[in-house]
C-alpha cells in the first residue's frame, strides 16, 4: 500500500506517516500530506482482523476548509454506493462514491490537479 506514495510521488509536496501497523492482513494507516497545489490530505484506513474496514480520506484547502471527504461510515444507508460516499464542500447530503481505496483516491486527485500523465506510471 505504501508503494502508492512513490507511484504518485509528484502528487505530493510532502507526506508523513503518523501510524502504520500491520499484522497479517490487518493494518492501521494514518497519513497527513500536502499536495502539489498546497491543499492538505488526511488519510485514515484500517482493516481489522475480522475483515471489517474503516476509512476516511479528507481533502482540504491549505486553511483546512473541506474540499471533499470520502468515507464508509454507516450514516447514509440510502446512498446508492452505501456505505461508501463522499461529502462535498457546500453540500448538506453526501454523494455516491466509487473511491474506496488509496489508488482510486490518488488517481482522482492526480486527474483533478491535472498533473502530467507520466507521473503515476
Amino acid at each position: 500500500m505504501l508503494y502508492l506514495f512513490e507511484k504518485y510521488a509528484n502528487l505530493f509536496q510532502s507526506w508523513e506517516i503518523i501510524q502504520y501497523e500491520q499484522e497479517g492482513d490487518a493494518y492501521m494507516l494514518r497519513v497527513t500530506a500536502i499536495l502539489e497545489d498546497g491543499s492538505r490530505l488526511k488519510i485514515r484506513d484500517y482493516l481489522f482482523v475480522d475483515g471489517q474496514r474503516k476509512y476516511a480520506y479528507q481533502w482540504m484547502d491549505a486553511d483546512s476548509t473541506l474540499r471533499r471527504r470520502w468515507d464508509n461510515a454507516l450514516h447514509w444507508p440510502s446512498i446508492a454506493t452505501a456505505p461508501h460516499h463522499v461529502h462535498v464542500a457546500g453540500q448538506t447530503q453526501p454523494e455516491p462514491s466509487i473511491i474506496t481505496n488509496l489508488e482510486d483516491l490518488f488517481q482522482f486527485l492526480h486527474d483533478w490537479l491535472q498533473l502530467p500523465a507520466d507521473s503515476s506510471d
